[in-house]
């Protein structure tokens, strides 16, 4: 059960910066078919995350914790670093308004492969075993990082209450990915 809430909190921090949500915003304003492409983005992650979780689960089986630990400690780390990023990290949405379903299907699912919340979601099923648990906070954490940026648009994301919690949630993912570190060398 520890899985679910390590994850929720990981991913909920690392999607702090609402790019993400901003790209599901912005699709949703360009296309018709909404229902499908919300569908589509969930059904992406969930398949993400669980492909994340079933790794993680047998890397539990095949590694020593403290290189779990050190694995934990990188994914951190380089969701802070994602969070800090100024640029872009994904396509525009303009890319993809006028993609064929399945065309968009594809590209979402390429798009969330790999990134900070699927990396976290394995790491932390690493650590326990328990990947379905570790998938489903980490879509709880997902949904609740997104839901702002859903409701209020790219409007919320240029705010300055927004950049403290996107610098807060970063420095938050730092210190618990080097005192992991940390703690892997025994220090």
């Amino acid at each position: 059960m520890d899985a679910i809430m390590l994850a929720l909190v990981a991913v909920a921090l690392a999607n702090a910066d609402g790019r993400t949500g901003l790209l599901l915003s912005d699709l949703l304003a360009a296309r018709k078919d909404r229902r499908r492409v919300v569908a589509i983005a969930f059904g992406a992650f969930i398949a993400n995350a669980l492909i994340a979780a079933i790794a993680g689960a047998a890397l539990n089986r095949m590694v020593g914790q403290g290189i779990v630990s050190l694995l934990i400690a990188f994914a951190t780390l380089s969701a802070a670093a994602a969070l800090l990023w100024r640029g872009r990290l994904g396509p525009p949405a303009e890319e993809m308004s006028d993609a064929a379903p399945a065309v968009l299907a594809v590209r979402m699912l390429a798009l969330q492969f790999g990134n900070r919340s699927h990396f976290l979601i394995g790491a932390l099923a690493a650590t326990s075993g328990a990947g379905l648990w570790a998938a489903a906070g980490g879509m709880i954490g997902w949904v609740i990082a997104m839901l702002p940026f859903l409701a209020f648009g790219a409007a919320m994301a240029e705010r300055r209450a927004m950049r403290f919690i996107r610098w807060a949630s970063a420095l938050i993912l730092a210190l618990w990915g080097i005192r992991t570190a940390m703690g892997a060398f025994g220090l």
